[in-house]
């Protein structure tokens, strides 16, 4: 009896040793991965009954990450995502630069007013004249002030005097506005107070300008290449605004296209996310490269040329210094100890001569020179924007991004093969951030309870310049069939793509799908069709199935 109870209690002890052993080891731990996640894509943290419903099977934890990326957070943390990888912030200053002396030629008539709440017992939000002296003259009893509905904040009511309104319109869009403590106004974010400051509220949408571009484009499944696509921009509220108060500021020395101002005449103030659109090839554009968040943000060309180095190719200018710099180094690009960095910064730097530098990047532009980066030549920053965009160390370089980001660490140096397969997903969802987000965020080495946030002091080497990207098929797993495979799931696209359509293309056929198959599949990828449910696993399916029947002769 006590052999039997001892080789229990031995069976036992044995047990746990080996359950404490594969615990050590790591499994997948989807509940923890589940809070993570939805922190990170979502800004929010599962209730238990979340966690009981998507963080107990490899399935319902997938589920929940594209639900996640689906969601209407998911665009606030892909623009704070974006705002990190390209930098934002610019001094509210910089707007001074821009601003009109005058009125009509008129000196001292800049229409400015000040608004906030009264400390009196009545607590009115008032706007009063900004300058001393128009307060002064144009100041009215109590009585005589007007209620209007100001056009930052729909349903305040500020009370001004007659003047005001006369001057600045019935919801005061035609003044410059400015809110009498500062600190709160510069931290204040457009429509969820009454706080409203007309030099910050531009200011921080023109600096993280570039990050909005980036971020519409990711919510919308564009091909994330397209960020760097000449005459590519976004525009929100603040942006819009801003192209409309030529009286206030001088937007003719912005080169701003014509088609960007005239779209901006349709975008109300409130309107706080980012909407893409397109003016059309322009030399001197190359998508976030040309935006004024990064030609102000970062100065100079080298400054720009730096930046991009390091943000879309996650590469640094590093070189072994001398050990005494001569008194004039002359040529940065051959002289010792420069050269290093400068025979490929310098270069790189020439693609922005066309804009201007510091404060007169609007109105200082140089001469374009014949310069070269990355063994291709070229211009402008149209040139550069392609060059860059179609070099596998991009791809590589916003795989990285999206890696540490979700992981809280860098790529360990022997994850050379995870790198290279998620790239290679990544160019082959024709560049879909949202499928890398989605592929990060569900790959074991992310729900696995050994990821931890860390220092790595053995990351893996910087990408390589100079590949080009292309995208990388996957192999089909069978042979597909027509009716087997391709008519089941194509309601999915005829309730739009019917017969008798005047507007689309009619899909209800197999003739049809052979024709307009790889086309079909390719709108699939980019995400712009279905709309709606472009990134949902039935239509990635569907894709994939089209895409191999095609290629394999549409039997």
């Amino acid at each position: 009896m006590k052999n039997k109870t001892f080789n229990n209690i031995m069976k036992l002890f044995i047990a746990c040793c080996i359950l404490i052993f594969v615990s050590a080891q790591g499994g997948e731990d989807y509940q923890r991965a589940l809070k993570r996640a939805q922190h990170l894509l979502n800004g929010t943290t599962p209730t238990d009954a979340q966690l009981t419903i998507f963080g107990t099977s490899k399935e319902a934890y997938r589920t929940a990450v594209r639900n996640f990326i689906n969601s209407d957070n998911f665009y606030n943390m892909v623009l704070r995502y974006h705002e990190r990888v390209f930098g934002v912030g610019l001094p509210a200053d910089y707007i001074k630069e821009l601003l009109r002396d005058d009125i009509d030629n008129k000196a001292n008539k800049f229409a400015k007013i000040s608004c906030a709440r009264s400390a009196d017992a009545s607590a009115r939000y008032k706007c009063v004249w900004a300058s001393e002296e128009a307060q002064s003259s144009n100041s009215c009893p109590a009585a005589q002030e007007k209620g209007v509905s100001v056009f930052w904040y729909p349903g305040i009511v500020a009370w001004v005097c007659p003047s005001i309104v006369k001057s600045c319109g019935p919801d005061l869009s035609r003044c410059f506005v400015e809110y009498t403590d500062q600190d709160e106004a510069k931290n204040s974010e457009l429509g969820t107070t009454e706080t409203f400051d007309s030099k910050f509220a531009v200011i921080k949408s023109l600096s993280r300008q570039a990050a909005g571009l980036a971020t519409a484009i990711t919510v919308e499944n564009y091909p994330y290449t397209k960020i760097l696509l000449p005459g590519v921009s976004a525009i929100d509220g603040s942006i819009a605004h801003f192209y409309r108060q030529a009286h206030h500021f001088r937007i003719d020395e912005l080169k701003i296209p014509a088609q960007a101002l005239k779209l901006g005449q349709n975008v109300r103030l409130a309107n706080t996310r980012f909407r893409l659109m397109y003016t059309g090839l322009a030399y001197d554009q190359g998508g976030i490269l040309s935006t004024f968040g990064w030609l102000r943000r970062y100065e100079k060309n080298r400054t720009r040329a730096n930046n991009l180095y390091e943000r879309l190719f996650c590469r640094k200018f590093t070189s072994q210094l001398p050990r005494l710099f001569p008194q004039d180094p002359g040529n940065l690009r051959t002289a010792v100890g420069c050269s290093g960095c400068h025979a490929t910064l310098d270069p790189l730097a020439d693609f922005f001569r066309t804009w201007g530098e510091g404060g007169e990047f609007y109105a200082g532009q140089g001469a374009a020179i014949d310069t070269t980066f990355s063994g291709q030549s070229g211009k402008y920053v149209s040139d550069l924007a392609k060059i860059v965009s179609s070099d596998q160390a991009f791809a590589t370089c916003q795989v990285q991004h999206v890696f540490e980001w979700l992981m809280g660490r860098k790529f360990y140096h022997d994850e050379d093969k995870l790198r290279a397969a998620l790239t290679n997903y990544f160019a082959d969802t024709n560049y879909s951030m949202r499928e890398l987000i989605y592929a990060v965020a569900t790959h074991p080495a992310f729900t696995m309870d050994t990821r931890s946030d860390a220092v790595v002091t053995d990351p893996l080497e910087e990408p390589p310049l100079g590949q080009v990207a292309g995208e990388v098929k996957r192999e089909c797993s069978k042979t597909y069939d027509y009716a087997a495979d391709i008519a089941p799931s194509i309601s999915m696209c005829t309730s739009c793509h019917a017969a008798g359509s005047t507007t689309r293309q009619d899909l209800t056929t197999k003739a049809q799908w052979k024709t307009w198959g790889a086309q079909a599949a390719g709108m699939m990828a980019s995400g712009s069709m279905p709309p709606g449910q472009a990134s949902s696993p039935e239509i990635t399916t569907f894709k994939e199935a089209v895409r191999c029947w095609i290629e394999q002769g549409g039997i």
